[in-house]
């Protein structure tokens, strides 16, 4: 660091920025941050010396994970275009562009729509994933799934139905409604993408 040199970040932002990884997963204060950071080299980028650039370049058009960090509770429905690892518990459906973690101090009450689904804590409801579904051992599911592969390991606890083969968008795996149809909680849907 002592050799870089910048024009449009402070040392300490740009370690900040240079210390975060693409794919990580962050709470909200700290996704924001990054965002106005990469925003700035951006709107700077003639003024950007050669090592703002190259950072510049890393998190271009990037879409960071959220986190949702232990000991916190949200509710409501959320929609997300990247993916989503959950902490603490959340009590709604959840539909993800990408990969969603269910970690061992996470609860999940509510149906989810994802690309891939990771559950090494509890899920209560049911899912939908585009390509995989993977309950560990310390996971609990409690509902049914429609995903073209399906893990489940040892140890883990699993009731509800499973079906093998790709979500067909418009039908949950109960045979309802799809994601166009679920019931919005109070309030609305949360779209925590970056423009939303």
């Amino acid at each position: 660091m002592d050799n870089v040199k910048l024009s449009t970040l402070t040392p300490a932002q740009y370690q900040f920025l240079e210390s975060k990884k693409a794919e990580g997963f962050y709470d909200h204060k700290t996704r924001e941050y990054l965002y106005a950071l990469i925003d700035k080299l951006e709107s700077q980028r003639k003024a950007n010396t050669r090592a703002e650039n190259r950072l510049r370049e890393r998190f271009k058009g990037i879409e960071f994970g959220i986190l949702l960090p232990e000991g916190q509770k949200s509710t409501g429905r959320i929609k997300f275009k990247s993916s989503l690892c959950v902490n603490g518990v959340h009590e709604g459906d959840i539909i993800t562009g990408g990969t969603l973690i269910i970690n061992s101090q996470g609860s999940v009450y509510g149906n989810l729509r994802a690309e891939e689904v990771i559950c090494k804590g509890r899920l209560a409801g049911d899912v939908a994933a585009e390509k995989k579904l993977t309950v560990y051992s310390t996971g609990s599911m409690l509902g049914d799934v429609v995903a073209p592969s399906i893990q489940i390991a040892p140890g883990a606890l699993f009731k509800g139905k499973c079906k093998l083969g790709t979500p067909v968008n418009g039908t949950r795996t109960n045979g309802g409604p799809g994601e166009d149809a679920l019931p919005s909680p109070a309030g609305g849907i949360r779209d925590l993408s970056r423009a939303g």
